[in-house]
């Protein structure tokens, strides 16, 4: 090694000179300091560490004036060039210009470059260096690439022809014996210069040589060389045309479907180029059962023309005694190869030369199937060019230096259809769609078990196909099984892979049932540390057996099961693990949810019950918890409460319930409120905890607008509360009952509730409960017009609200609506802003629907119309997200009233017929008649007086009286005039 500084060649000491060959060997490439230290050093000493660190800040410093540059990274070393600072770099940019040129039939150009690179080599690679072991299979390898360099060379110059090469030929012949392409270019030469008799001995030297050292006879390029002579022929070739002398890929399916995309992207990342300086390894990896040695195999043929000297086949998979042993792997590969048993090496580096110095003018295909990790493959792997490597494997095989990955998905509906059709015959299901559909959900679009599905069905053609979708739902994998095709032998042998840590996180996973987990459910199911847990989802992820990849709105990592890996878990989990371990992990991960739900959801109001007492929180329990957590881990959560109730936690499950409603009503989730409260009802041990969760489930009902059911709903609560004594869960029934007496258009007796239940909640203590009911007066006292007691209790509350953003900005809301109606609507615009900046800041997306809504509707009071379609536009699309079509409809009909105050009558009518639609008949008839009144003014506005006339009618029947119907009866009496 030598280093041009500006004054010189640089000096360097013997390890300084060892730790910066090392990284020129590798140029551009980070080195791990393990890696440095391994190559360094064959025994190196315990301060190693230090001492490379040591070694590399010299190294800094004394080229500080060369064009070397050393960088740091957190995992190791590299050393910055390009091709002109570095010999190396130049011979690979050289070879692959004369590669270029001899491809495009420029000889002579050719010739010229490949005599450049040849001639950047002096001597051995890093040969003033001392190196360890570890460095030799790096220097074999450029060793390699320089004699198949030469080797194209000499190619070249015999195609030019005017050149004496025998002597440089015989020289390489005898360092390398057993290069069949040297002897072929040696007897090539000794006949192009009329020496045919020694040609022919030299044939006979050369087979002596392979018999001798590797007991095979000539491969077909010399011995075709060979019978060219002895036929005289006046122009033999050292090439022949392309063979297949060796083919060991398995069938290719005659009934592939699909896959182009991973197609697209495999074969062209395997081909043969001239311009590969290093042999393509593909790595194809997934879950058991996705088709990667399919999809491999049916590459691998399509890839046969351009490795003419052979396709290998190996299986990596394991046998009786674990993992199968490199070095064994590399025997069969070997007497594939042609290389007689009794003359392969003892030790794994022999053979693994050995091997590379077999492929080193080969051009083959080497298929490795179902590779366990990279240590297995590195030993297999071509040390030339001109040969490809595909493996398959459950695992990505990350550390695989140079290797491209392809994960290989699940297929899409289209594809996976396609398959069962072609398998089973696609007659079967024109006339049943829907069974085809229930088949590939039941298989979890899992190739394996699409194709054993279709098999069971081709076996039986007059069964039929809903009776085997039956069993199929039923059984799932005891029906998957057929002609020694078995999903769930196929995933035992990915289990039985794997060290007990991770086995024991996969049964365990199994048995939660969960569609996907962040670690933290892990941890809690293992009982273990977040670490722990990470380490046996990182294997599980490693090893094919759980997905990952996606990261959820609270910016955790989450891994899922394939839904059959899922049902397999589960059995090795009832089989495996005893009752009481089971029992444990599900209640360690219930107890777990609670805790965390218990934080996110503290400062979420349960406006209709009565809030549980505050546990104290251990340490950290927040931390990383809130609105976004709970959207992403909502499934989990839910799923706690029926996992709660089936292991007998009845309270565990009521108070889950209960902390979660907060949540789900926010974000109108209703449909998993109603399941929740009713398996709550269901297992509750006491007649108090149903009630409570009574409350929460007669909420659903009032939150969709549908007043009445849900006020006799609560007025039977409020009874049974008195009857056992629970004066808390009779004043939430009572506040509650006020807010559908409300909706129902009956105030009086809404508003005679509403301050029963307030003395109940102050006779309590119960400060957010009373943040709610006080509303429910403010509300009905402005349905009443009496606006200004409205404002005064708005304010007199908002003076005590204090710290809770989530009662101030509700307050805020309500004032605004007083003043609205009070006709001080800049003033109700301040409000309403104030009140939305809280909704946005807490993350409260249905009371920033609501206010917005509000907002809209005061804006376009204003003739401010702009910002009042922007704000009830984004009111409409918070509604839809949340589902509440209650809150939806009456902002189409605050957009109506926008667009009639800007003369812009023919919108208003399509948006209020839309927000009378959206109301229905059943909707709460006082919101209904405003919508017809609008709706009647835009008839009239469009000159369709008998249109206006009749929902004038109605909206007057609906509104019974005060104001609001003498209004309509006003508009009535006009449009008559």
């Amino acid at each position: 090694m030598r280093v041009q500084g500006a004054e010189g060649p640089v000096r360097l000491s013997a390890k300084q000179r060892a730790v910066l060959s090392v990284l020129l060997l590798h140029p551009n490439v980070v080195i791990s300091t393990e890696r440095l230290v391994a190559a360094v050093w064959d025994d190196p000493p315990r301060s190693a560490v230090a001492n490379l660190q040591t070694y590399v800040s010299q190294l800094r410093r004394v080229v500080s004036g060369t064009a070397l540059r050393l960088r740091t990274e957190p995992s190791g070393y590299a050393c910055e060039l390009s091709p002109g600072q570095l010999d190396l770099l130049a011979f690979e940019e050289v070879v692959r210009r004369a590669r270029r040129a001899r491809q495009a039939g420029e000889h002579q150009a050719a010739e010229q470059a490949y005599k450049a690179a040849v001639s950047l080599w002096r001597g051995r690679p890093a040969e003033d260096s001392r190196l360890g072991g570890a460095m030799e299979p790096r220097i074999a390898e450029l060793e390699e690439q320089l004699l198949l360099a030469r080797s194209e060379w000499i190619d070249v110059r015999l195609e030019l022809g005017g050149e004496d090469l025998v002597v440089e030929l015989r020289t390489l012949v005898a360092a390398h014996p057993l290069r069949e392409r040297l002897w072929a270019q040696l007897m090539l030469a000794l006949h192009k210069t009329g020496r045919r008799s020694e040609a022919l001995d030299a044939f006979r030297q050369a087979r002596a040589v392979l018999s001798t050292e590797l007991g095979i006879e000539p491969g077909r390029e010399l011995a075709d060389l060979h019978a060219a002579l002895l036929a005289g022929d006046p122009a033999p070739s050292a090439t022949v045309a392309p063979r297949v002398p060796l083919c060991q890929l398995p069938a290719d399916t005659s009934d592939f479907v699909g896959r182009k995309a991973e197609l697209d992207e495999l074969l062209p990342a395997a081909r043969a180029r001239p311009e590969r300086m290093s042999p393509p390894i593909v790595v194809v990896s997934g879950l058991p059962g996705v088709g990667k040695t399919t999809l491999t195999v049916h590459a691998a043929h399509l890839l046969r023309a351009d490795y003419p000297d052979g396709q290998v086949f190996l299986r990596l998979g394991r046998d009786a005694a674990g993992p199968r042993r490199p070095e064994d792997l590399l025997g069969e590969l070997l007497r594939s190869l042609g290389v007689d048993g009794t003359l392969v090496p003892g030790p794994l580096e022999e053979r693994a030369s050995l091997l590379r110095q077999r492929l080193a003018d080969m051009a083959v295909l080497i298929v490795l199937d179902d590779a366990q990790d990279e240590t297995q493959v590195r030993h297999l792997l071509p040390g030339t060019a001109r040969s490809c490597v595909l493996v398959t494997s459950r695992s990505r095989l990350p550390a695989l230096e140079g290797a491209t990955q392809l994960q290989l998905d699940l297929p899409g509906e289209h594809d996976a259809r396609l398959l069962l059709e072609q398998v089973a015959g696609g007659a079967r299901f024109r006339a049943a769609p829907e069974a085809a559909r229930a088949i590939l959900k039941a298989c979890g679009l899992l190739p394996l078990a699409i194709r054993v599905a279709g098999a069971r069905l081709a076996i039986r053609p007059s069964w039929p196909v809903g009776v085997f979708v039956s069993r199929l739902e039923d059984r799932r994998l005891d029906e998957l099984i057929v002609g020694g095709l078995d999903v769930r032998g196929t995933f035992g042998e990915s289990y039985a892979a794997l060290p007990e840590p991770a086995r024991r996180a996969f049964r365990l996973l199994g048995l939660a049932d969960l569609g996907s987990i962040a670690e933290w459910s892990a941890a809690a199911l293992l009982g273990s540390s977040g670490l722990e847990a990470d380490a046996a989802l990182e294997t599980l992820v490693a090893r094919g057996m759980l997905g990952s990849g996606e990261v959820d709105g609270a910016g955790q990592p989450r891994y899922r099961l394939h839904d059959l890996l899922r049902v397999y878990a589960e059995e090795r989990a009832r089989v495996e693990d005893d009752l009481e371990e089971q029992r444990a992990a599900l209640t360690r991960h219930v107890l777990e949810c609670l805790r965390r739900l218990r934080a996110a959801t503290s400062d979420l109001p349960i406006p209709t019950a009565p809030p549980y007492p505050q546990a104290e929180a251990p340490a950290g329990a927040g931390d990383g918890v809130g609105i976004a957590w709970l959207a992403a881990e909502r499934r989990t959560l839910v799923h706690s409460v029926s996992a709660a109730v089936e292991l007998g936690m009845a309270e565990e499950a009521a108070e889950l319930a209960h902390h979660l409603s907060a949540y789900l009503n926010l974000e109108g989730f209703f449909d998993d409120v109603e399941r929740l409260q009713r398996l709550v009802i269901a297992a509750a041990p006491s007649e108090r905890i149903a009630l409570r969760a009574e409350l929460l489930l007669a909420a659903v009902p009032l939150s969709r607008g549908v007043y009445g059911a849900a006020g006799e709903h609560f007025r039977r609560i409020y009874q049974d509360c008195l009857r056992i004594g629970d004066a808390h869960g009779a004043a939430y029934a009572l506040i509650n009952r006020a807010a559908c007496l409300h909706g129902a258009g009956l105030f009086e007796e809404g508003l005679d509730d509403a301050y029963r239940a307030i003395a109940l909640l102050e006779e309590l203590g119960d400060e957010g409960g009373l943040d709610y009911a006080w509303t429910w007066p403010v509300y009905i006292h402005m349905e009443l017009g009496r606006y200004g007691e409205a404002v005064r209790l708005c304010q007199e509350r908002l003076a005590k609200a204090g710290e809770d953003r989530r009662a101030r900005g509700d307050l805020l809301r309500a004032l605004g609506t007083a003043c609205y109606l009070r006709g001080e609507v800049a003033e109700a615009v301040s409000r309403y802003q104030e009140s939305l900046v809280v909704s946005e800041t807490i993350g409260d997306r249905v009371a920033a629907s609501k206010v917005l809504r509000r907002l809209g509707e005061a804006l376009g009071a204003l003739g401010r119309f702009e910002e009042a379609v922007e704000a009830l536009d984004r009111a409409r699309s918070l509604f839809r997200e949340c589902g509440d079509g209650l809150g939806e409809a009456l902002a189409t009909y605050a957009l109506g009233e926008v667009r009639l105050r800007q003369g812009r009558a023919s919108e208003a009518l399509g948006l209020l017929v839309t927000a009378r639609d959206g109301l229905g008949p059943g909707g709460p008839p006082t919101w209904r008649a405003r919508v017809l009144r609008e709706l009647g003014r835009a008839y009239a506005e469009l000159g369709e007086h008998p249109c206006a006339a009749a929902v004038w009618r109605e909206s007057a029947e609906l509104f019974e009286s005060g104001p609001e119907r003498a209004q309509v009866e006003a508009f009535l009496s006009t449009d008559r005039d």
